[in-house]
């Protein structure tokens, strides 16, 4: 049976792995914020007691840093510095919402060192990466390189487009559609 962690006592490991695994997916996705989903659990259910301490425990902000933000994927294929300041933006939001939070000093560090070298309030500009995982464990990834522009040198064919994921996504959940044709 897994144990619940020492440090929060909200959640199993087995939970904690499942947040972060969900988080880091996201974040490579460059998920926009407002449709980001901060946990494996519905968003109305965000603010109980028990998910607030999950978000807001020192090991899932050590993991932030760990597995997500010095993974050695995003450092070879990075999202732009501006989806990274404002992933860690909400994340801290999401954690002073505990009544007794305590914040990483290393995920606080980074987060005022990037933003204050970063600028956030204009249109993002620039090629990133997106990476989407084909698995489970995240093992099989497609990285694209992109433009953060919708419209960029004279033409629209540098960006994901979301038509395209929704297409691929029909695909993959109704295989028999395209099997066997060329």
């Amino acid at each position: 049976m897994d144990q619940l962690c020492v440090e929060c006592k909200s959640a199993t490991y087995h939970q904690h792995d499942a947040l972060i695994s969900s988080l880091r997916k996201q974040f490579w996705q460059m998920v926009p914020m407002r449709f980001f989903i901060w946990g494996a659990w519905d968003s109305t259910d965000l603010e109980r007691d028990e998910n607030i301490r999950l978000i807001s425990c020192m090991r899932i902000q050590g993991e932030v840093m760990k597995t997500i933000i010095f993974h050695e994927h995003t450092i070879q294929f990075n999202p732009s510095n501006r989806y990274v300041v404002l992933f860690l933006k909400h994340f801290i939001e999401k954690v002073e919402r505990a009544p007794d939070y305590n914040l990483d000093d290393e995920l606080m560090e980074f987060y005022v060192g990037l933003a204050s070298t970063t600028e956030i309030g204009y249109a993002p500009s620039g090629m990133c990466f997106k990476t989407y995982a084909l698995d489970r464990e995240q093992y099989l990834r497609v990285v694209l390189k992109e433009e953060q522009t919708t419209i960029s040198q004279g033409t629209t064919g540098l960006v994901t487009w979301e038509a395209g994921l929704r297409l691929a996504d029909f695909f993959v959940e109704n295989p028999d559609v395209i099997r066997g044709k060329r």
